[in-house]
């Protein structure tokens, strides 16, 4: 760029107070306004789209995108805050396409400010982003970061100036296209438009970074910045919208973090109840876990004392059951004798009969038999004996017989009061160790409780810090929604005005 233009441009940027420290801010914001730009541009060439005096100049859609590309090159341009001879070039070469294609100046300050408000427009709903109704989380979810009143007035501003600067020098290079004539003219009526509507946006730009976001641009300025006007004042409404949305919101904020930094603190305060209460649990539950092993045990050593108990009630049947089959067996023999007996018996009345019949022939043989008839006698005197003995044993045997009868039936009985005392005792011991296996289940499954107690009771304590912390939050947040209704009630709205005003 040659010195004059140089000279010309810093002269430019010393009269719109675009120095280092601006520049600094557009490159600052540059990654902002470049994600605003897209959205800017598709608004923008769907206005185009629909006004047939300006889609005329546009072929195709392709034709189309490429008048974009270059637009959102020529904006990175300017986002990067050099204004050297890159930027002057791309503006030259812009305005003389306007003025090689005909586009009346009207158009080219329109498109500006369709593009300017929606720039404009992003940047303030970054700052302070519309909110649902309600919607605590989303509220800060999306905070602007210590970002004030005049540090959006501020950016807002220099975005403003760099836009203006921009037309200018496009205005510029198409007047330099035009006569003599038309240029002059055309030259004093975009300085008056663009001192007036500089003036006027300066003075609302001062206005708006005291918080006043009631007020209006001249509608008398020139028709060619009508468009500007109306962005900037539905840039104020909707700025002013916002705040309103923003003070109603804090209200509702605050009260709501009140109560829930209430709720938090009561929801603490039952939680740490919670967590002494399950202590106590967990404590009778080892105590009971402790009782239930003990009672276990000695279930277990019954279930041994009644097995032991069931072999002995075995063996004590085996033992009747020996003694069963002996008395059987004594009153087998005790029949044996008795039939001896009977034989001893008849053997004693035979002898009894030749001793009677040796007596007589020793009768009949006189003096000779004298001595054989003695004998004969002492033979009838022992088959007397015999007799009487063999019936004493008889009756003795037949005693012992029915004493062995009545042993037989009492061992049968003693046998079968030991087959019911075993199968008692063998029931008793299915019972004992059911009892037992049932025990150790238990203990089992109140050892699982335990740890599931002790685990909850964890759980617990994690909560009650977890509800600490909100609550602690919650306090915070009441400061933090006390803070941004102060900072919105600095913001005159149009809801501040009298109602005579309003109108």
């Amino acid at each position: 760029m040659t010195e004059q233009v140089a000279a010309d441009m810093k002269e430019r940027l010393t009269f719109l107070g675009i120095g280092a420290s601006e520049k600094a801010l557009i490159a600052r914001i540059g990654q902002q306004v470049r994600r605003i730009l897209p959205p800017a541009l598709d608004r923008f060439y769907r206005r185009v789209d629909e006004t047939p005096a300006l889609a005329r100049f546009f072929s195709s859609s392709s034709h189309q995108n490429s008048a974009r590309t270059q637009q959102e090159m020529h904006w990175s341009r300017i986002l990067e805050g050099d204004f050297g001879p890159d930027y002057v070039q791309s503006t030259r070469a812009i305005g003389n396409t306007h003025a090689r294609i005909g586009l009346d100046p009207q158009w080219y300050i329109g498109s500006y400010g369709l593009l300017v408000e929606g720039i404009v427009a992003g940047v303030i709903q970054d700052a302070w982003p519309k909110q649902k109704q309600g919607s605590l989380g989303r509220l800060f979810g999306k905070r602007p970061s210590g970002l004030t009143s005049q540090d959006v007035a501020a950016r807002v501003g220099v975005l403003v100036k760099a836009a203006f600067l921009d037309m200018e020098l496009g205005l510029q290079t198409y007047t330099l296209n035009l006569d003599g004539q038309e240029r002059s003219r055309a030259e004093k009526e975009r300085t008056e438009s663009l001192s007036a509507l500089s003036e006027a946006l300066a003075d609302s730009l001062d206005r708006m970074a005291e918080g006043d976001l009631v007020q209006d641009i001249d509608p008398e300025l020139a028709s060619q910045a009508a468009r500007m006007s109306g962005a900037f004042q539905r840039a104020c409404n909707g700025l002013g919208r916002i705040v309103q949305g923003v003070r109603s919101t804090s209200g509702v904020v605050e009260h709501r973090a009140r109560t829930l930094s209430s709720s938090s603190e009561d929801i603490a305060c039952r939680i740490a109840e919670q967590v002494d209460a399950l202590g106590t649990v967990s404590r009778n539950i080892t105590q009971l876990t402790t009782s239930v092993k003990e009672v276990a045990e000695e279930a277990r050593q019954a279930d041994e004392t009644v097995e032991a108990c069931c072999q002995e009630t075995g063996q004590s049947t085996e033992v009747v059951a020996r003694t069963v089959e002996a008395m059987a067996k004594i009153s087998e023999s005790s029949t044996r004798i008795v039939q001896i007996i009977g034989v001893i018996d008849e053997i004693a009345f035979q002898t009894n009969l030749l001793a009677l019949n040796a007596g007589v022939e020793a009768a009949h043989a006189g003096d000779a038999g004298r001595g054989f008839a003695v004998v004969a006698q002492e033979i009838r005197a022992l088959s007397q004996r015999s007799k009487t003995a063999a019936c004493e044993i008889k009756e003795l045997i037949s005693s012992s017989m029915e004493d062995v009868e009545r042993g037989v039936k009492m061992v049968d009985e003693t046998g079968a009061a030991l087959g019911n005392i075993s199968a008692s005792v063998n029931r008793l011991g299915e019972a004992v160790g059911q009892i037992a296996s049932g025990a150790e289940a238990q203990a089992q499954r109140i050892m699982d409780i335990n740890t599931s107690t002790t685990q909850l009771e964890a759980v617990t304590k994690t909560n009650a810090a977890i509800v600490r912390q909100m609550s602690n939050s919650s306090q915070e947040l009441v400061g933090d929604a006390a803070q941004l209704m102060k900072i919105v009630m600095n913001f005159k709205v149009q809801n501040d005005l009298p109602a005579q005003h309003q109108l």
